[in-house]
Formats: C-alpha cells, structure tokens, sequence
C-alpha cells in the first residue's frame, strides 16, 4: 500500500512535468487548430495544478508512514528521493500559481491566433521584456484532424491587420490611420504533400 502511494504521488508529480517541458501544449498533440489546443492547454494547467497538489500530499503523507522503518541505509536512500520529488513538486505547484494568477490578472492569449484556410498566424506578445513578432505557419491537416505547422514567416509587430490567400501568396493587409498597407508573402513550395 505504502508503495503504491509512493508510485501514484510520483505520476501525479512527473506526468505535469513531462508535458510542462513539451513545446506545444498537450503532450504535444496538435489537433484540430493551434487555438483549440492552446486553450485546452490553459484548461489542463488547473488539472496539472490539482494533480501536483495531490502528489505532493500524498508524498507527505508516504513520509510519514515510513519514518519507523529499521533499514536506516534504504530509508536515507528513500528520503532522498522523497526530497528531489518533494522538490520537483515544489517547484511545479510555484510556478503553475504563478502562470494561473497571470491567466486571471491578464487573461490568456487565445485572442492572438487567427486562422483561414491553412494559414495560422499567432502573435507571440511576451510583455514589455522583448518585440512582438506575428508567427506565421502553413497548416497541414490528416484525415483524423490532426495537424503538423510548417513555419512561412516571423513578421515583425504590424498593429491591426487581416490577411488573405491568394494563389500562391499570402496577402496582409496592415490598417493605420492614414492608409492601408499590403505585403505580400509568397507560399510557393508549402503544400502538404
């Protein structure tokens, strides 16, 4: 009994980390739109959240148990990795507060993904530390719904805009005060062969 908390408190610690470090949200699975998987993304950090918190009480609650073990070697062997766990868990459950106190203060960015026909653009608005840059990707899409991105280009901020597909060019049409302003990307060489 006593090992099979150890074993689930350690996935309910590991698992959020292993997904923490893929790139894209969800383990990596893209499915549908970039969109739909950020927001399930955000959705899954309160789940990881609440997982983590679980984790880190049961491991207290294995420690507890296990202080009146007579095999002191093993017992310092496990406390140590009790610790790193403890630690690893520490860590997560900081950091996943933070991101959840900054997803109610600020919201979240599912506003910055736009979408026609297989052209995605995000735009990547990190705060006042760097530039803003619009990512532009060519979405290729299986029978399934799932999707793979083919980056086309980084633009720098172009403030309000809309874009079209046009034959083999992308078309972005930057709106300012005075007048509206288009650039062209060509697209030539993406398909989703």
């Amino acid at each position: 009994m006593k090992n099979k908390s150890l074993i689930i408190a350690s996935l309910l610690i590991l698992l959020p980390l292993i997904d923490s470090l893929f790139v894209p949200p969800v383990f990596g699975i893209q499915w549908h739109s970039p969109k739909m998987m950020y927001q399930i993304g955000v959705a899954l950090l309160i789940i990881k959240l609440f997982m983590v918190i679980t984790g880190i009480y049961l491991l207290l609650k294995n420690n507890r148990c296990n202080v009146g073990r007579k095999d002191l070697e093993s017992h310092h062997t496990a406390k140590g990795r009790h610790l790193l766990l403890f630690i690893v868990g520490g860590l997560q459950l900081v950091v996943m507060v933070c991101i959840c106190f900054w997803y109610l203060v600020a919201g979240t960015q599912a506003k910055y993904f736009k979408q026609q026909q297989h052209i995605s653009v995000f735009t990547a608005d990190y705060g006042v530390f760097t530039d803003v840059y619009h990512h532009i990707s060519y979405i290729c899409y299986d029978r399934y719904g799932f999707y793979r991105q083919i980056p086309v280009a980084s633009l720098p901020w172009a403030g309000e805009f809309s874009f079209k597909v046009h034959q083999d060019s992308l078309q972005i049409y930057q709106k300012s005060n005075v007048d509206e302003q288009t650039k062209q990307i060509s697209l030539e060489g993406f398909n989703c062969l």
